[in-house]
């Protein structure tokens, strides 16, 4: 058997700037019987180390050289990204051969971009690690990926006690990442839906009555990353049908809440025609920080504390009535089997008789608005029920099961 038939994990990292750091990785990945591959994404200065796979065919593999991301002095960012694109193919052609059992790597800033952009083209439940010095908040670089993320706590930028520590632990995690095989298929339909803590009893009544019927159920926290991770499954052909259960993030897109998606949520379920159970979970609420941060306006709303880092203020009718055109807006995209479930007893937990913000008007008006904008086969089904009841559980898996006839 020759040395390329082998599996082995992939090593990335920019040989120019982190040799000493990487070799240490590399001897720590060897010593627990791993097979290593180095990836040098380094471009201006000289490598430290030699690589398996040299900044050289690297740029190649993208289309270009390193005398050309060289000579453009007064771009970076377009020479790392040239150099990630060529590790991505690199890692793409290894994985279509079977050879690919994890991928780790280690930086600073742009160490960490590059690594968490090729992570990202990578599937689920191939072992991604990166090891970062965390200049920024790498959660939304992270997507929908599963790439685990260990801080170095000191800077890598030599060898020292704590760093050698880490870089063990890590290279140990990933060993054991790899040498997990993956779970075998189970066969059953697998349903996306949204939550948060404001609608959790509903989440998990319907998790509860969609698994005894033979379903999954894959849960998103829809407080920004979360939502974006669902679109991005969803786009990926990840379900057969989707329950947004939870949409309050729509809200937030619109008036700037802790939880804006960029405007990228209810869109590929639709676009892509998917059967779709859409509920106005959160709708009636907008996030913000602590309840000192409110404005004045703000102030003189129904609001309550969810958190010591969180304050949830009532959106009043005529904000309704913008976050039902919102979502017909939205919906209207389409032309695939969409259902809208309407609770009447309130959108979250505190909305209902008694809670906090209770607003029977408010939602009312989302009603009325939500009717009259969406297209005429979109099917909507007002329960007299609070979101977080049973009863609306019950409805909405059974219009899933209607809608999607699997």
């Amino acid at each position: 058997m020759t040395v390329e038939a082998f599996r082995f994990v992939a090593v990335i990292g920019t040989l120019d700037t982190k040799g000493p750091e990487i070799a240490f990785l590399l001897d720590s990945l060897r010593a627990l019987d791993l097979e290593t591959k180095l990836v040098d994404l380094g471009v201006l200065g000289d490598p430290q180390i030699d690589a398996d796979v040299t900044r050289e065919a690297v740029a190649a593999q993208a289309g270009s050289s390193i005398r050309e991301l060289r000579a453009d002095t007064r771009d970076k960012v377009k020479a790392v990204t040239t150099m990630g694109r060529g590790a991505i193919s690199i890692l793409e052609e290894w994985l279509a051969e079977d050879r690919l059992v994890g991928v780790i790597s280690l930086g600073g800033g742009v160490g960490t971009w590059v690594a968490t952009t090729v992570m990202r083209s990578l599937p689920l439940g191939l072992p991604k690690i990166v090891v970062s010095t965390l200049p920024f908040d790498v959660r939304p670089h992270l997507g929908a990926r599963d790439i685990v993320v260990f801080p170095s706590v000191a800077d890598v930028l030599g060898l020292n006690p704590p760093l050698r520590t880490i870089l063990r632990q890590a290279a140990a995690a990933l060993a054991g990442m790899a040498a997990v095989p993956l779970p075998a298929a189970t066969g059953r339909p697998l349903i996306g839906m949204t939550g948060m803590g404001i609608t959790t009893p509903a989440v998990l009544a319907v998790r509860e009555i969609l698994e005894s019927d033979g379903y999954e159920v894959a849960s998103f926290h829809a407080t920004g990353l979360g939502g974006r991770a669902f679109e991005e499954w969803v786009g990926m052909g990840m379900f057969p049908a989707v329950l947004d259960l939870t949409t309050h993030e729509l809200t937030d897109d619109l008036f700037g809440g802790t939880g804006a998606t960029g405007d990228v949520r209810l869109e590929n379920a639709t676009r892509m025609g998917l059967p779709q159970v859409v509920a106005p979970g959160g709708l009636d609420i907008i996030s913000r920080g602590p309840v000192e941060t409110l404005s004045r306006t703000e102030r003189k709303r129904p609001h309550y504390r969810h958190s010591p880092f969180f304050t949830h203020v009532r959106v009043p009718e005529s904000g309704m009535r913008r976050v039902a055109s919102r979502l017909a807006g939205k919906l209207n995209q389409g032309d695939g089997p969409i259902v809208v479930a309407i609770p009447l007893k309130g959108f979250s937990d505190q909305a209902r008789a008694g809670g906090q913000i209770h607003d029977p008007e408010a939602d009312a008006a989302f009603s009325e608005t939500l009717k009259s904008k969406a297209r005429k086969n979109i099917r909507i089904v007002e329960i007299d029920a609070h979101i977080n009841d049973r009863e609306f559980a019950v409805c909405i898996c059974h219009l899933l099961k209607d809608v999607t006839k699997i």
